[in-house]
This record gives C-alpha cells, sequence and structure tokens, in this order.
C-alpha cells in the first residue's frame, strides 16, 4: 500500500484545502495522472499520482481542509519503501516543492495558524484550552472570537419592556426575527483564503489611502493606435510600467514587511502583482522582474496570466513574491475604493473607470488612481509623491518608448 502525503510546498504554506478529487476509491491511477486538486492560499494546484494502482481509500473530502504531511490516499499495488520512495519534487512536480517534511506527533501540538496564534497572544489566551472545529483540531479565526466573547461576556439583564416612551437613557431590546429562508454562509476555498489574508491584513497593517486624478486621454488613444495595428495593450500593463519606474525612485513601497522580526525588507526585484477577478473569487497573479520588460511584453504576460488565473491554471511561482500589487476595478466600474494591502506587501494601487470628462469645450478621459499603504513605514507625503509621480509617467506616454 502507498500512502500519499500532503507535501510541503514551501513558502510559508501549512495547508491545503480540497477543491476536487479526479479519481475515486476503486479507480485505476496511473503514474502521473491527475489525481486531485489543492488550494492554498498561495494558488490552485493540480497533484498527479507519484504510483500506479488501485485507489483504496480516499482519506479527505472535497471541502475539507489538509495540513502538510496528512495521509491523504491511499493506493494499492504502489509500494514504496522508505530508500525508493517518490520524493515530493516527483510526487507533484507541477509545483516544484521541496521533499515532504516529517510529520510531527499532534500529541499536544496545538494547530492554528499563525493569524491565530498572534491574536491569542495579544489578548492572554491559552490556544491549548481551545478545541478547535476544522480538520484534525485545527483552531480557526471562528474559534478564537468565540473564546473571547465568551470570556469577556457579561451576564445579560433581563429587560423589562415600559410602556412609555424610551428615553435615550434607555435601551429596549428586542429579539431577533428569523426568516426560515436565511442561510448560513461558510467561507470555503478561495473565498476561504481571502477571508483570512484580508483579516490578518486589517488586524496588522495600519492602512491609510492617497488619491490623485489622473488624465488618460493620450494613452487611450495610443491604446486604439496600436489596436488599429492589430498589438493589443490594455491600461493596466501601463500602470504597472509605470509603477516600476516610481518604486525605483520611492524604493519604501517596494518592501516587505516580515511580521516575526518586525522589520522590513526593502525588494530589489520589481515583481507587481495583478489582481485578477475570477470566477472563484480574487487571484493574484505576478508579472516577476517587470521593469526589465518592455510595454508589450508586459501586456502579453497580463493576458496570460489572467486567462489562466481564471481556469486554476497558474504554477506557484506564478502568484508568489510580489513586491508591490496593482488592482484595477475599472473594467468593472467604480468611481473610488480604498484597496487592502496584499499582505506582507506594504502598498497597493487602485485603478478605477476612465469616464469621459469635458474641459474647457474639449472632451479628456481621465480616472481616480487610489493608493494604500502602510502607515508604519510610509507616511503621507512619501505616498502622495509616489502617486504624483505615477501621474506624471502615465500623462506623458512617450516616457514608456525609452523604458
Amino acid at each position: 500500500m502507498y500512502s500519499f502525503k500532503l507535501p510541503d510546498i514551501g513558502e510559508g504554506v501549512s495547508e491545503g484545502e480540497i477543491v476536487k478529487w479526479h479519481v475515486k476509491e476503486g479507480d485505476h491511477v496511473s503514474k502521473d495522472q491527475d489525481m486531485v486538486e489543492v488550494m492554498t492560499d498561495k494558488v490552485t494546484v493540480k497533484i498527479p499520482s507519484p504510483v500506479e494502482g488501485t485507489v483504496k481509500k480516499i482519506l479527505f473530502q472535497e471541502g475539507q481542509v489538509v495540513t502538510v504531511g496528512s495521509e491523504m490516499i491511499i493506493i494499492d499495488g504502489g509500494e514504496a519503501t522508505p530508500a525508493e520512495a517518490p520524493t515530493t519534487r516527483e510526487t507533484a512536480p507541477r509545483i516544484e516543492a521541496p521533499p515532504v517534511a516529517p510529520v510531527q506527533p499532534t500529541g499536544g501540538r496545538v494547530l492554528a495558524s499563525p493569524a491565530v496564534r498572534r491574536i491569542a497572544r495579544e489578548k492572554g489566551i491559552d490556544l491549548s484550552g481551545i478545541s478547535g472545529s476544522a480538520q484534525n483540531g485545527r483552531i480557526t479565526l471562528d474559534d478564537l472570537e468565540r473564546r473571547i466573547e465568551k470570556g469577556t461576556a457579561k451576564a445579560a439583564e433581563p429587560v423589562v419592556q415600559v410602556k412609555k416612551e424610551p428615553t435615550q437613557m434607555q435601551q429596549v431590546r428586542e429579539p431577533a426575527t428569523e426568516n426560515p429562508q436565511d442561510e448560513i454562509l461558510e467561507p470555503r476555498g478561495l473565498r476561504r483564503i481571502i477571508f483570512e489574508n484580508m483579516t490578518k491584513s486589517k488586524q496588522i497593517i495600519p492602512h491609510f489611502t492617497v488619491v490623485e486624478e489622473v488624465d488618460m486621454t493620450r494613452i487611450s488613444a495610443m491604446i486604439s493606435d496600436l489596436a488599429a495595428m492589430d498589438t493589443k495593450v490594455t491600461y493596466t500593463s501601463f500602470f504597472v510600467k509605470a509603477c516600476t519606474v516610481a518604486l525605483k525612485e520611492y524604493p519604501y513601497l517596494n518592501a516587505i514587511y516580515n511580521e516575526t522580526s518586525k522589520n522590513y525588507t526593502l525588494r530589489k526585484s520589481y515583481n507587481i502583482g495583478m489582481a485578477v477577478d475570477t470566477p472563484n473569487g480574487l487571484t493574484v497573479a505576478v508579472v516577476k522582474n517587470a521593469d526589465t520588460k518592455s510595454l508589450l511584453k508586459i501586456a502579453g504576460e497580463i493576458a496570460d496570466l489572467a486567462s489562466r488565473a481564471r481556469t486554476s491554471d497558474l504554477k506557484l511561482s506564478e502568484v508568489q513574491d510580489s513586491t508591490f500589487t496593482v488592482t484595477n476595478v475599472g473594467t468593472i466600474g467604480g468611481l473610488m475604493s480604498t484597496p487592502i494591502i496584499n499582505f506582507p506587501e506594504v502598498a497597493i494601487l487602485g485603478v478605477h473607470r476612465i469616464r469621459k470628462v469635458k474641459e474647457d469645450g474639449e472632451e479628456r478621459m481621465k480616472t481616480y488612481l487610489s493608493l494604500s499603504c502602510d502607515h508604519r513605514l510610509i507616511d503621507g507625503a512619501m505616498a502622495t509623491r509616489f502617486l504624483v509621480r505615477v501621474k506624471q509617467i502615465l500623462e506623458k506616454p512617450e516616457y514608456f518608448l525609452v523604458r
């Protein structure tokens, strides 16, 4: 019997959610045949079978969360001795991972994410006294919040209904009326990961946002002219390229926060994350070394990454190691927003609807850009100067010809 365990795929990933099994118990599986899709907080990956045989038992169902090192499936006919057992690189070549880490003993070990552990420390709560509701007893944010509420809740005083109109000093509490058609929404899949990451970002990073209006008339005309020559360049590619230029002048915005050591790393690579709206939720694909690439090269990469993000076909390397993120909601609509920073980055640029306006009898194309920053590292003056620099670059598209 061969017991397959969820491999350690690096980048701090400690667990994954099973999105879909491509095999069922009793099926014959070939070596390298797609076996299961697993979603982590970085990417959804398809893991092939490392051996050939018959599926004897599937230990986790779709929608369940599996920790790294946990047994997922048992295959009959794929025996492997310790000396010849496949490495994780052989088991999941598409995710290019290091060998599987040994399973740690569960006795006395508390399973919880770093965010849960940090909040527990701040609140002085011993996690060993909490029963986790997730797979393998893992403690979730909901479990911790229930424990906090239980510890701080005071005995409710009975409410006495009074005949006279309540004053500002009186509170009349009425029971909530439940509608039998109400539904409980449990965040799952990519939505669960977004839930946890956004919570962590807002809990740890003190956000602030600055806004600037940008004239996109000349870039809009350039995009139309290129389209007439069968060359497709999107607005997003201009925003990505402009940011790489400005980031070199304002390096604090191209930094990563190190939660453990509570300091920052100023990155010398300019890897621009691009938020992509997919059927399963928001995914951030990364244009690596965008400062070294032409506008046309960036446009081609963006189109390719966005297409494969919507079909859950991105590689792990294509969603990791971003240093700054651009989120363009303007293709949908929206005049303004205050985007949440993609932790552990320190800044994110929000791009909005490009609209027609009349100025001095002339029609112009304009948009608002919003920049959210980590106020512990970046002050308002620096953020504003950075945003003004991006504006200057975008309003003079000739600048892109020499970069």
